[in-house]
């Protein structure tokens, strides 16, 4: 989880298809809301903080803390597609007994062409 310790709140990354060092760094939508989040949040104090380890690199608190911190995830979502940097395309998987909490979003950058699809200015 990316904690704003400053703010008390955290960005979640569990319904995007990134929970590890590499998949936060290659998969463009986790990048993306990383990078506006701290875009965002300039001078607060914020780093990732795993939900399964008791490392807490704040000045005050514990690792405890960060399950109190509300999730914010969804609002920056939210503003990453109004802006139009994000496109929605569904789901990578929804879970048929439980598809409002257990889902993974199909969240692609806009700006990039679809993988196999020309690319601006070639034609």
């Amino acid at each position: 989880n990316l904690i704003n310790y400053t703010k008390r709140e955290q960005i979640q990354f569990i319904h995007i298809p990134a929970t590890k060092k590499n998949e936060l760094v290659g998969c463009p939508s986790a990048t993306m809301i990383t990078t506006r989040y701290m875009l965002d949040n300039l001078g607060d104090q914020i780093s990732f903080v795993s939900d399964t380890d008791g490392e807490w690199p704040f000045p005050g608190g514990d690792h405890q803390d960060q399950f109190a911190y509300p999730d914010v995830t969804g609002r920056v979502v939210d503003v990453l597609l109004e802006e139009g940097a994000l496109k929605d395309c569904g789901f990578v998987y929804q879970d048929e007994d439980e598809p409002d909490t257990v889902y993974e979003r199909d969240l692609r950058n806009a700006w990039w062409p679809d993988e196999g699809k020309e690319t601006p200015g070639e034609g």
